[in-house]
């Protein structure tokens, strides 16, 4: 595993954790779509077109999809960020895609900028739970009832 992948997959857990556990219901969303995305393209990975990824390309269409809607839906400025680097991924993708002659150092670059782009999008989710921390905003964990309300006695 090269050091920046570890480092992509450190900073993402990191960001996760801080994000379910600080975030409100918006970046609790942000952290099931980004983890939904992560596992989906696993499994999708072996998935290839003449070296096009096209597996992945799927999954970062339906995360981009994710994130317009949540950017839609919800009043917070790291979705609309988030929705337009996820936008980058898919001209990423699409230049790929158009590319005639696919080489391996094509896919190491194309592989290269989605990481890049990849740590932007985690950084944007980060820098959301911190405005909601900056802002006074109380995290949904504090809201969140982990019991069952007891019933009055009769």
């Amino acid at each position: 595993m090269a050091p920046f992948q570890i480092f992509y997959l450190l900073l993402s857990l990191l960001v996760f954790a801080v994000a379910w556990m600080r975030g409100g219901h918006t970046e609790r969303a942000g952290v099931a779509i980004f983890v939904l995305a992560f596992v989906a393209s696993l499994m999708v990975q072996p998935l290839t077109v003449n070296q096009f990824r096209l597996g992945e390309a799927l999954v970062d269409l339906a995360l981009c999809g994710a994130l317009v809607w949540l950017a839609l839906r919800r009043d917070r400025w790291w979705t609309l960020a988030a929705a337009a680097f996820a936008g980058l991924t898919m001209i990423a993708h699409a230049l790929m895609f158009m590319t005639p002659h696919l080489e391996q150092a094509h896919v190491r670059m194309d592989v290269a900028s989605r990481w890049g782009i990849g740590v932007l999008l985690i950084l944007c989710l980060a820098a959301g739970v911190l405005e909601r921390w900056m802002a006074g905003e109380r995290p949904a964990s504090n809201e969140a009832r982990w019991r069952r309300p007891e019933r009055p006695a009769t």
